[in-house]
């Protein structure tokens, strides 16, 4: 295991936390950003953080609390590494390391390893569910699609998220997701948060439209994130097929990369609005902001999303929105307020669309409410949530631990027929706890 990591004196107050995830940078998606966001508001405020995560041969952190775990590549486009727990040299290390919690962002190798650090530590685990697991079944090998895997990837998300003392969803959306399928620990609705200020104006205005040399007044139809076939890029591309007939000067964009923007390119180049379809690929962060600015609507048909940061960042950056109904932009989007959710149906999300673009003053009215929403998903007001159930969690933990103690240390002190008595009540108790 890679470690740059060094123990420090930490201020009365301050916790150690681990970071535990599948997924981090070098890869750009809604779990790598979120926990970067995470990390750098939990150092801010005074807590040591340290950030598990499967080695990206050819990446170096630039940060000095990342850990790289022993890893194998899975797949190709885009590359994933898996981590290897496998090796006792790495794993022992890690659990001789002192933390006052663990929060664990997956459920598979390295979420396995913080439940394993967790037990044999005895520190408390947050778990939080991030990926519905049986909408990306199809990413398993050969035998994604079939129904033995989508029952067994349900039994996983139950049992895993089980593990946690205390769940983290996203999005009330997760929080039903999670109750119907029988999970039975607390579970506490923290959104996603960002740095809104970042995205309150843009540092180049003009720099997206003078690129693809798209004039003023010209509509730009703007979809951020993966292109993966959960995504439904390939419906976008219908919809503004049919569009570009009656808005004949807008054009759409992707920003992002992914498994599916080969296809979809080739998709484009064989219809008649080709010319007005562009594909960034990955944007720069810091570039993002401009990017969103110059767009005048944001696009959305996936309904796999758990509470998405992409969407986030559109409404923080003023823009309306039209998407495929999800309960994940549940607060985020607001009917005839800031944007349209729409079924999944080519023909109206088209109507929609259009008949937005043109009305220019309700465009306008529209990005202002989207203003007012974002200013509820800030990176600030998701860290103090988490750093409050952190430490509740902790105090949880140590009433648990001393209860234990003390009743190993000192019931088998206790004359007879009174040792009978506690362990009988002890046994009333217990098993209430454990099913807590």
């Amino acid at each position: 295991m890679e470690s740059q990591h060094t123990e420090q004196q930490l201020p009365i107050g301050s916790l150690r936390i681990g970071l535990f995830t599948d997924t981090y940078a070098p890869q750009v998606n809604g779990v790598s950003i979120s926990l970067q966001l995470i990390s750098e508001g939990l150092k801010n405020r005074g807590h040591q953080v340290t950030i598990f995560a499967p080695k990206f041969p050819g990446y170096k952190d630039d940060q000095p609390n990342v850990m790289r775990l022993p890893s194998l590549k899975y797949l190709n486009n885009p590359p994933i590494y898996v981590a290897v727990l496998g090796t006792p040299r790495s794993t022992w290390s890690l659990t001789r390391r002192h933390f006052d919690v663990l929060h664990a962002h997956s459920p598979a190798s390295v979420g396995l390893l913080a439940y394993l650090t967790a037990s044999t530590k005895r520190l408390p685990l947050i778990y939080t569910y991030h990926t519905s697991i049986t909408d990306y079944t199809h990413y398993i090998k050969f035998i994604g699609g079939t129904r033995v895997i989508k029952y067994a990837a349900g039994w996983f998300s139950s049992a895993s998220t089980n593990l946690g003392d205390q769940i983290v969803v996203p999005s009330p959306k997760f929080q039903r997701l999670l109750l119907a399928q029988d999970v039975r620990r607390p579970i506490n609705v923290i959104p996603n948060g960002i740095d809104l200020s970042s995205f309150k104006a843009a540092k180049k205005p003009g720099s997206l439209r003078n690129r693809l040399g798209i004039k003023p007044d010209a509509p730009i139809l703007l979809t951020v994130g993966r292109m993966d076939p959960e995504k439904r890029l390939d419906f976008i591309v219908d919809a503004f097929e049919i569009l570009s007939k009656r808005a004949l000067n807008a054009h759409l964009v992707f920003a992002g990369d992914g498994g599916s923007r080969k296809g979809l390119e080739e998709k484009v180049k064989g219809i008649s609005s080709k010319d007005r379809i562009h594909f960034l690929g990955m944007v720069n962060r810091a570039d993002l902001p401009d990017v969103l600015h110059d767009a005048n609507l944001f696009l959305s048909a996936s309904t796999t999303e758990v509470h998405p940061i992409s969407v986030i960042e559109a409404i923080a950056s003023g823009l309306p929105l039209v998407a495929v109904a999800d309960e994940a932009f549940e607060g985020m989007i607001e009917n005839d307020l800031n944007g349209y959710t729409v079924p999944l149906n080519l023909q109206t999300y088209v109507d929609t669309v259009a008949n937005l673009l043109a009305d220019p003053e309700k465009l306008e009215r529209f990005g202002k409410h989207s203003l007012l929403l974002s200013e509820k998903y800030s990176i600030e007001s998701q860290v103090k949530a988490l750093e409050k159930l952190y430490l509740e969690a902790i105090l949880q933990n140590w009433r648990g631990n001393f209860f234990q103690r003390m009743i190993s240390n000192n019931i088998n002190k206790i004359p007879g027929q009174i040792n009978h008595m506690i362990r009988t009540e002890i046994g009333k108790i217990l098993p209430a706890r454990k099913k807590e």
